[in-house]
């Protein structure tokens, strides 16, 4: 691993990679230099080929209390500030950013786990709606904080919210910014089940990430594809999209014939990737 940053770090365990939210003192509250930060970081796990699974978890007493308002606007440049046009432009420039930065985790080839423990608040819930499968602690407390503070949620939530909870679920949490628990967020389907406490709950990701690992990583990876390419066609344009990543890869893979002998020997297969 060539990644390096003071406010996220990685940890490799066989498979598996975790990317850690690495600001505890501030309770993972993401500043400039997270944010730049994080599509580096999901690159280099996503183009791993020893990396079939990341998990995003937070160091400390938060998974994530969202944006860090102190840092904000945070700036090296000392000239006079910009003002009309000009502002607007280099503030559209930042939330650009920030967009890129949860898109890299969607855009992810390898599936990506969320392990939430205590404040997922704001740009805490942009960056797990982003990931495939959610998992909490039971003192989780969720927001969509932005409304709470005059603004509306820029950087994902709106738009990937919707496939994941109900529309009316959407509107209530969005509308009114309000703190729901860890028990309503399995209710709506937000996250997939909770956990007593927050090594009860990374422990769980690690476990549901060895799962995923000890399958075919090309299986996997056209898996995750196939699911989010499907989000924009047709069905019958997904199955033919399906039908073609069948006969180009699965097929003609080294896994899917390790697979085969393996099932016919009664041996537990050793898979390449390839």
């Amino acid at each position: 691993m060539t990644f390096s940053s003071n406010v996220l770090s990685i940890e490799c365990k066989g498979p598996v990679g975790t990317l850690w939210l690495d600001r505890p003192e501030k309770r993972n509250a993401m500043n400039q230099e997270m944010w730049t930060a994080l599509p580096s970081a999901i690159t280099e796990l996503g183009n791993n080929p020893d990396i079939r699974v990341v998990i995003i978890a937070g160091r400390g007493k938060s998974f994530c209390v969202g944006l860090d308002i102190s840092s904000a606007g945070e700036s090296q440049d000392q000239s006079p500030p910009p003002s009309g046009a000009i502002a607007n432009l280099r503030q559209f420039e930042i939330t650009r950013s920030f967009q890129d930065g949860i898109t890299a985790i969607a855009n992810c080839p390898v599936p990506v786990i969320a392990a939430v423990h205590s404040h997922c608040i704001g740009a805490g819930i942009d960056l797990i709606t982003a990931c495939n499968i959610r998992l909490a602690s039971a003192d989780s407390i969720f927001s969509v904080r932005e409304t709470r503070i005059g603004i509306v949620a820029d950087v994902g939530t709106l738009q990937r919210l919707p496939d994941i909870v109900s529309a009316g679920h959407v509107a209530e949490l969005a509308y009114t910014g309000k703190d729901f628990d860890a028990a309503h967020a399995e209710k709506i389907g937000l996250v997939n089940n909770v956990y007593p406490d927050v090594e009860a709950v990374q422990a769980a990701a690690l476990k549901l990430a060895s799962e995923i690992a000890a399958n075919p990583p090309l299986a996997v990876r056209g898996t995750k594809f196939i699911l989010q390419q499907s989000e924009n066609l047709t069905k019958e344009q997904s199955l033919l999209l399906n039908g073609l990543w069948t006969m180009a890869t699965s097929l003609n893979s080294n896994d899917f014939i390790e697979a085969i002998g393996a099932f016919m020997e009664k041996r537990a297969p050793k898979f390449t990737g390839t």
